[in-house]
């Protein structure tokens, strides 16, 4: 966030989480964490195949279309979300440990989906794409548990790492010609 300390940002989600009095910044941060949940689940699908990509053209329209599948599984997590900044601080840690254990449980079936579709033969580019996408589970599952057990401390270090984390490989994604993953 512009001229926000390094001690401040990581402490910004830590701020719209507790519910404390709300301020530009806490808006900001939420709607960035709103945003970099609903991009990273916009990489679950739903569709899958047994039988490897050929070429680039055919892993971008196959993988585009498990991303465009995922907008029913989306959005009663988002709903979810947006409704546990209206519940009591004391079920408000509980509650955003299940939307996240969803999240991952979503994350970990697109994994496998996309997996499934396989990189084309010679595309290292895709390859490393896929080799990413554990990390993603790794953070998630890190949030989750940090919510599970009211570690405040830790989700100061766990959600900035998966947001940065989710936003370079959106890019990624996007830069290799992905048109509905990573948006």
């Amino acid at each position: 966030m512009p001229g926000a300390t390094p001690t401040e940002t990581a402490r910004a989600p830590v701020r719209v989480i507790t519910k404390t009095p709300p301020c530009a910044e806490a808006q900001d941060v939420r709607r960035v964490l709103v945003l970099a949940t609903t991009i990273s689940l916009a990489l679950a699908g739903t569709a899958s195949s047994a039988t490897a990509a050929s070429t680039k053209a055919e892993f971008i329209k196959r993988g585009d279309a498990l991303c465009a599948g995922m907008a029913k599984q989306l959005a009663p997590l988002r709903r979810r979300a947006e409704a546990a900044y209206a519940l009591p601080e004391s079920k408000r840690m509980a509650a955003a440990a299940e939307i996240w254990g969803d999240q991952i449980r979503i994350q970990v079936a697109f994994n496998q989906r996309l997996r499934a579709i396989g990189a084309p033969p010679g595309d290292a580019a895709a390859r490393r794409l896929l080799a990413q996408l554990d990390r993603g589970v790794v953070l998630a599952r890190r949030i989750r548990n940090a919510f599970a057990d009211g570690r405040v401390d830790s989700l100061a270090s766990a959600l900035p790492a998966y947001l940065e984390f989710t936003l370079k490989l959106n890019r990624q994604v996007r830069a290799y010609g992905f048109r509905v993953c990573g948006r």
